[in-house]
């Protein structure tokens, strides 16, 4: 698209838009993209908090930046925002919401009157989380949808630009091999993990708010499992794929208080209310078993689990193989290995599949594992960020790897009865930091014989 492209950040001089949307921006720069980004407008309160970035900038991305004062609760910030576009007839606006959550619906109903008066094509850029609960997402998308078109609405989550993330997506339907087993007849399990070492910090007051479920199950560990999950598109193109997705999220099966009691864990590391500050219920570490019910699902496990000060940082998704049958095991003198398919997000880009090989030094000893992997650092080179990904896309137009209206409720109407029976009991469950969680996650998953995969 050749059409001038112009940004405005609102929120430009917050964390989000320091710490990740402008490093995207000007590594897109330095790689001779964005030929048509002509400006970029960062709205914000004090210019103070851009000294730094802008110290450190490129000449080319300090060329087309500019600071405008700008309070999103001040009619004179309007006008001003108003004289800007004014200025930039048969451009394409961009408005890039990297704000507060609670901020998200004022910013849509004072945006969506600012541009009536403005013929100019626009985009509207809005960060998770996506509502708190099941009513006020659909509240924020009633806003939305009354302001703007869908195809306007760009619901941004960052997993959806990791390479790793889009590439389950080629694993699944550019290797034939793999369609005849991804189904109940051989996967025994799937498990999707994103373990984090680090605690709260910088996001105390966020983070307390919502907590893991809402943080990361509702958005990036449904998107993971729907990429999983998701049958043929009919066509590839973007509302094909984001329909199959959907379908995924609205076959989950919703769990009923008694369920939640005995397929989620709700727990907190030691220290954490002393951290925020004041005794705090909220959950910093999540671990829930899910089903579909659909055809090629049914009955198959889907264990999630996230949380923080654990012993690692690792994000990856597992597809755990059935057992060898008994008559084989009994041949074998052994049980093998369960087969697995691991997609690693985080901290590396690799796919490694474990099969089981004959031991060269005792060949009638019980098979070894052994792996073969895809190093994708290693394969393709520099791998974008996510943020570079998406940002592209957005200036594309394509909105395959952003969430739909749709999928928004659908995943939340998996979340909310979990957060409803959570109303009814305030208890909750500690661990120590540095460990993989507290132990009711261990026994959720060995309950059936099975163990998590680090």
């Amino acid at each position: 698209m050749d059409r001038p492209v112009v940004f405005f950040i609102l929120g430009g001089t917050g964390d989000l838009a320091r710490r990740k949307l402008y490093p995207a921006i000007q590594s897109m720069l330095r790689k001779g993209k964005l030929k048509n980004l002509s400006k970029i407008f960062a709205l914000g309160r004090k210019r103070e908090k851009l000294e730094e970035t802008l110290a450190k900038a490129d000449p080319v991305f300090k060329r087309i930046f500019e600071f405008v004062e700008f309070d999103l609760t001040d009619r004179k910030s309007y006008k001003r925002l108003s004289e800007a576009v004014s200025t930039l007839s048969g451009k394409e606006l961009i408005f890039y919401l990297a704000l507060p959550p609670q901020l998200f619906e004022q910013a849509v109903v004072n945006l969506g009157a600012l541009l009536r008066d403005f013929t100019n094509p626009r985009k509207l850029v809005i960060e998770k989380p996506f509502g708190l609960d099941l009513s006020s997402a659909k509240k924020l998308n009633f806003l939305l949808e009354k302001y703007f078109s869908e195809e306007e609405i760009y619901r941004i989550d960052h997993f959806l630009g990791k390479v790793p993330v889009q590439n389950i997506f080629a694993l699944r339907f550019s290797n034939y091999i793999f369609e005849g087993v991804w189904n109940k007849n051989f996967i025994d399990h799937i498990q999707i993990s994103a373990l984090e070492e680090e605690g709260v910090e910088g996001r105390v007051g966020y983070y307390d708010s919502v907590g893991a479920l809402r943080d990361m199950v509702q958005n990036h560990l449904l998107q993971i499992l729907s990429f999983i999950a998701m049958e043929p598109p009919s066509v590839v193109e973007t509302e094909s794929i984001r329909d199959e997705k959907v379908k995924v999220l609205k076959s989950l099966r919703k769990l009923s208080p008694e369920e939640v009691s005995r397929q989620v864990v709700k727990a907190q590391y030691e220290g954490y209310s002393q951290e925020v500050g004041r005794v705090s219920n909220t959950e910093t570490f999540v671990a829930l078993k899910l089903y579909i019910d659909n055809f090629r699902w049914q009955d198959v496990p889907f264990y999630l689990r996230t949380g923080k000060r654990l012993k690692e940082k690792k994000t990856l998704a597992v597809v755990v193989f059935k057992k060898v049958p008994g008559n084989f095991r009994s041949f074998l003198g052994c049980a093998p290995p369960q087969n697995m398919l691991t997609v690693e997000i985080a901290p590396g880009n690799r796919l490694k599949l474990s099969i089981n090989m004959i031991s060269p030094q005792k060949l009638e000893a019980c098979p070894l594992e052994g792996s073969m992997e895809l190093d994708l650092v290693r394969e393709l080179g520099e791998i974008p960020s996510a943020y570079e990904t998406l940002i592209e896309d957005i200036i594309s137009g394509d909105r395959t790897l952003f969430v739909r209206g749709d999928e928004v409720e659908a995943a939340w109407e998996i979340v909310q009865p979990i957060l409803d029976s959570w109303e009814e009991t305030k208890d909750i469950e500690t661990y120590k930091e540095g460990t993989y969680g507290p132990e009711s996650a261990f026994e959720l998953i060995e309950r059936n014989g099975r163990r998590w995969v680090n």
